[in-house]
Protein backbone atom coordinates (compact mmCIF):
# COMPACT_ATOMS: atom_id res chain seq x y z
CA UNK A 1 0.00 0.00 0.00
CA UNK A 2 1.60 3.37 -1.04
CA UNK A 3 1.89 6.67 1.07
CA UNK A 4 -1.14 8.38 -0.16
CA UNK A 5 -3.50 5.49 0.29
CA UNK A 6 -2.89 5.20 3.88
CA UNK A 7 -3.49 8.81 4.70
CA UNK A 8 -6.24 9.71 7.12
CA UNK A 9 -9.61 10.83 5.15
CA UNK A 10 -10.79 13.63 8.42
CA UNK A 11 -7.49 15.21 7.84
CA UNK A 12 -8.00 15.84 4.49
CA UNK A 13 -11.57 17.20 5.47
CA UNK A 14 -9.97 19.66 7.28
CA UNK A 15 -7.30 20.61 5.30
CA UNK A 16 -9.51 21.73 2.43
CA UNK A 17 -10.02 25.39 2.26
CA UNK A 18 -13.48 27.21 3.21
CA UNK A 19 -16.00 28.17 0.76
CA UNK A 20 -17.02 31.75 0.61
CA UNK A 21 -19.94 30.73 1.59
CA UNK A 22 -18.70 29.45 4.80
CA UNK A 23 -15.97 32.13 5.09
CA UNK A 24 -19.56 34.63 5.16
CA UNK A 25 -21.37 32.07 7.86
CA UNK A 26 -18.25 31.83 10.01
CA UNK A 27 -17.62 36.29 9.93
CA UNK A 28 -21.36 36.42 10.75
CA UNK A 29 -21.25 34.22 13.71
CA UNK A 30 -17.85 35.71 14.70
CA UNK A 31 -19.70 39.47 14.70
CA UNK A 32 -23.15 38.31 16.50
CA UNK A 33 -20.52 36.59 19.09
CA UNK A 34 -18.66 40.23 19.71
CA UNK A 35 -22.30 41.94 19.36
CA UNK A 36 -23.15 39.95 22.38
CA UNK A 37 -20.64 40.25 24.05
CA UNK A 38 -20.13 44.19 24.13
CA UNK A 39 -24.15 43.84 25.02
CA UNK A 40 -23.31 41.80 27.99
CA UNK A 41 -20.47 43.78 29.07
CA UNK A 42 -22.31 46.82 28.89
CA UNK A 43 -25.51 45.32 30.38
CA UNK A 44 -22.89 44.61 33.74
CA UNK A 45 -20.81 47.56 33.84
CA UNK A 46 -23.48 50.13 33.25
CA UNK A 47 -23.63 52.44 30.50
CA UNK A 48 -25.26 56.46 29.91
CA UNK A 49 -24.07 59.42 31.29
CA UNK A 50 -26.06 58.58 35.05
CA UNK A 51 -23.13 55.09 34.92
CA UNK A 52 -20.39 57.62 34.05
CA UNK A 53 -21.06 60.38 36.87
CA UNK A 54 -21.73 57.49 39.60
CA UNK A 55 -18.32 56.28 38.60
CA UNK A 56 -16.58 59.39 38.75
CA UNK A 57 -18.75 60.62 41.91
CA UNK A 58 -17.91 56.97 43.70
CA UNK A 59 -13.84 57.48 43.05
CA UNK A 60 -12.02 57.70 46.49
CA UNK A 61 -9.48 60.29 45.05
CA UNK A 62 -12.91 62.77 43.71
CA UNK A 63 -14.44 62.46 47.19
CA UNK A 64 -11.01 63.22 49.01
CA UNK A 65 -10.90 66.02 46.72
CA UNK A 66 -14.38 67.53 47.37
CA UNK A 67 -13.51 66.94 51.26
CA UNK A 68 -9.59 69.05 50.74
CA UNK A 69 -11.68 71.76 48.75
CA UNK A 70 -14.28 72.05 51.69
CA UNK A 71 -11.82 72.17 54.35
CA UNK A 72 -9.84 74.73 52.52
CA UNK A 73 -12.06 76.60 52.03
CA UNK A 74 -13.48 76.81 55.68
CA UNK A 75 -9.85 77.15 56.73
CA UNK A 76 -9.49 79.99 54.27
CA UNK A 77 -12.65 81.61 55.73
CA UNK A 78 -11.14 81.75 58.97
CA UNK A 79 -8.03 83.08 57.40
CA UNK A 80 -9.46 86.15 56.05
CA UNK A 81 -11.57 86.68 59.67
CA UNK A 82 -8.19 86.30 61.71
CA UNK A 83 -6.93 89.09 59.59
CA UNK A 84 -9.58 91.35 59.56
CA UNK A 85 -10.72 90.82 63.12
CA UNK A 86 -7.31 90.91 64.58
CA UNK A 87 -4.65 91.92 62.18
CA UNK A 88 -6.48 94.49 60.98
CA UNK A 89 -7.63 96.39 64.18
CA UNK A 90 -3.78 96.46 65.05
CA UNK A 91 -2.82 98.03 61.84
CA UNK A 92 -5.44 100.80 62.77
CA UNK A 93 -4.25 101.66 65.83
CA UNK A 94 -0.70 102.00 64.27
CA UNK A 95 -1.76 104.01 61.19
CA UNK A 96 -4.11 106.20 63.09
CA UNK A 97 -7.65 104.32 62.13
CA UNK A 98 -6.83 103.04 59.00
CA UNK A 99 -7.69 99.87 58.09
CA UNK A 100 -5.08 97.73 56.31
CA UNK A 101 -7.28 97.43 53.30
CA UNK A 102 -7.95 100.78 52.89
CA UNK A 103 -4.06 101.29 52.53
CA UNK A 104 -3.06 102.59 49.09
CA UNK A 105 -0.51 105.44 47.51
CA UNK A 106 -2.74 107.60 45.47
CA UNK A 107 -1.49 108.54 42.05
CA UNK A 108 -4.13 110.54 41.11
CA UNK A 109 -7.04 111.95 42.94
CA UNK A 110 -10.18 111.74 42.07
CA UNK A 111 -12.15 114.24 39.93
CA UNK A 112 -15.67 115.18 41.21
CA UNK A 113 -18.19 116.14 38.25
CA UNK A 114 -18.15 120.22 38.48
CA UNK A 115 -21.76 121.02 36.46
CA UNK A 116 -22.74 124.59 35.68
CA UNK A 117 -26.34 125.88 36.11
CA UNK A 118 -27.36 125.35 32.82
CA UNK A 119 -26.14 121.84 33.51
CA UNK A 120 -23.55 121.72 31.03
CA UNK A 121 -20.19 119.73 32.70
CA UNK A 122 -17.53 121.83 33.28
CA UNK A 123 -15.15 119.30 34.97
CA UNK A 124 -15.29 115.31 33.64
CA UNK A 125 -15.28 112.84 36.54
CA UNK A 126 -11.89 111.11 36.92
CA UNK A 127 -11.98 108.30 39.08
CA UNK A 128 -8.69 107.41 41.56
CA UNK A 129 -6.00 106.43 40.48
CA UNK A 130 -3.84 104.63 43.57
CA UNK A 131 -1.53 101.37 44.28
CA UNK A 132 -3.78 99.60 47.08
CA UNK A 133 -0.78 97.59 48.63
CA UNK A 134 -2.72 97.14 51.50
CA UNK A 135 -4.88 94.82 49.75
CA UNK A 136 -1.92 93.33 48.79
CA UNK A 137 -0.45 93.35 51.61
CA UNK A 138 -3.30 91.10 53.52
CA UNK A 139 -3.78 88.48 50.63
CA UNK A 140 0.37 88.47 51.47
CA UNK A 141 -0.49 87.29 55.25
CA UNK A 142 -3.46 85.28 54.46
CA UNK A 143 -0.96 83.36 51.52
CA UNK A 144 1.52 82.85 54.83
CA UNK A 145 -0.83 82.02 57.27
CA UNK A 146 -2.06 79.59 55.27
CA UNK A 147 1.33 78.52 54.50
CA UNK A 148 2.56 78.20 57.81
CA UNK A 149 -0.08 76.47 59.25
CA UNK A 150 -0.37 74.16 55.87
CA UNK A 151 3.19 73.29 56.68
CA UNK A 152 2.90 72.67 60.64
CA UNK A 153 0.45 69.99 59.44
CA UNK A 154 2.45 68.62 57.34
CA UNK A 155 5.15 68.35 59.43
CA UNK A 156 2.81 66.78 62.15
CA UNK A 157 1.26 64.50 59.28
CA UNK A 158 5.09 63.41 58.19
CA UNK A 159 6.03 62.79 62.00
CA UNK A 160 3.19 60.97 62.88
CA UNK A 161 3.68 58.95 59.61
CA UNK A 162 7.20 58.42 60.19
CA UNK A 163 6.22 57.34 64.14
CA UNK A 164 4.20 54.84 62.88
CA UNK A 165 6.56 53.72 60.18
CA UNK A 166 8.56 53.01 62.41
CA UNK A 167 6.62 51.43 65.38
CA UNK A 168 5.72 48.65 62.42
CA UNK A 169 8.56 47.98 61.59
CA UNK A 170 9.67 47.48 65.30
CA UNK A 171 7.02 45.67 65.85
CA UNK A 172 7.23 43.24 62.53
CA UNK A 173 11.30 42.95 63.52
CA UNK A 174 10.09 41.78 66.88
CA UNK A 175 7.89 39.57 65.51
CA UNK A 176 10.62 38.21 62.70
CA UNK A 177 12.88 37.61 66.60
CA UNK A 178 10.44 36.30 68.18
CA UNK A 179 9.34 33.48 65.33
CA UNK A 180 13.30 33.05 64.82
CA UNK A 181 14.13 32.32 68.45
CA UNK A 182 10.77 30.06 68.56
CA UNK A 183 12.40 28.30 65.39
CA UNK A 184 15.67 28.19 66.99
CA UNK A 185 14.25 26.80 70.37
CA UNK A 186 12.40 24.03 68.59
CA UNK A 187 15.40 22.85 66.35
CA UNK A 188 17.47 23.26 70.01
CA UNK A 189 14.37 20.93 71.28
CA UNK A 190 14.37 18.73 68.66
CA UNK A 191 18.24 17.77 68.43
CA UNK A 192 18.05 17.47 72.04
CA UNK A 193 15.42 14.76 71.86
CA UNK A 194 17.38 13.20 68.81
CA UNK A 195 20.30 13.47 70.67
CA UNK A 196 18.74 11.48 73.64
CA UNK A 197 16.77 9.07 71.37
CA UNK A 198 20.29 8.45 69.62
CA UNK A 199 22.11 7.48 73.23
CA UNK A 200 19.21 5.66 74.26
CA UNK A 201 19.49 3.19 71.08
CA UNK A 202 23.52 3.35 71.75
CA UNK A 203 22.84 2.30 75.13
CA UNK A 204 20.23 -0.20 74.00
CA UNK A 205 22.74 -1.40 71.42
CA UNK A 206 25.55 -1.64 73.95
CA UNK A 207 23.58 -3.64 76.14
CA UNK A 208 22.36 -5.89 73.72
CA UNK A 209 26.68 -6.24 72.32
CA UNK A 210 26.98 -6.73 75.97
CA UNK A 211 24.45 -9.54 76.36
CA UNK A 212 25.79 -11.65 73.14
CA UNK A 213 29.10 -10.76 74.40
CA UNK A 214 28.38 -12.60 77.80
CA UNK A 215 26.44 -15.33 76.06
CA UNK A 216 29.52 -16.18 73.94
CA UNK A 217 31.90 -16.21 76.40
CA UNK A 218 29.56 -18.29 78.78
CA UNK A 219 28.88 -20.68 76.22
CA UNK A 220 33.28 -20.89 74.74
CA UNK A 221 33.19 -21.59 79.14
CA UNK A 222 30.53 -24.28 78.90
CA UNK A 223 31.96 -25.66 75.59
CA UNK A 224 35.61 -25.59 77.60
CA UNK A 225 34.15 -27.46 80.83
CA UNK A 226 32.32 -29.98 78.91
CA UNK A 227 36.24 -30.78 76.68
CA UNK A 228 37.79 -30.89 80.19
CA UNK A 229 35.22 -33.02 81.65
CA UNK A 230 35.33 -35.29 78.72
CA UNK A 231 39.18 -35.44 78.74
CA UNK A 232 39.20 -36.40 83.03
CA UNK A 233 36.86 -39.12 81.97
CA UNK A 234 39.30 -40.33 78.80
CA UNK A 235 41.90 -40.30 81.39
CA UNK A 236 40.19 -42.54 83.99
CA UNK A 237 39.02 -44.80 80.52
CA UNK A 238 42.72 -45.59 79.99
CA UNK A 239 44.31 -45.46 83.60
CA UNK A 240 41.76 -48.76 83.98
Amino acid sequence: MSMEDNKNPLLDDEEKPLTKEQERAKKAADRKAARAKKKEEKKKNGTGLWASFKAFITRGNVVDMAIGVTVAGAFTAIVTAFTKGIISPIVALITGGVSLVDLKVVVREAVEEVVDEGGNVIVAAKPEVAFLWGALLQAIIDFLIIAAVLFLLLRVFTYVSNQSKRIREELERRARKDELEAAEAKAAEEAAQAKAEAEAKAALAAQEAAAVAAAAKEKEERAKREEDLLREIRDLLKNR
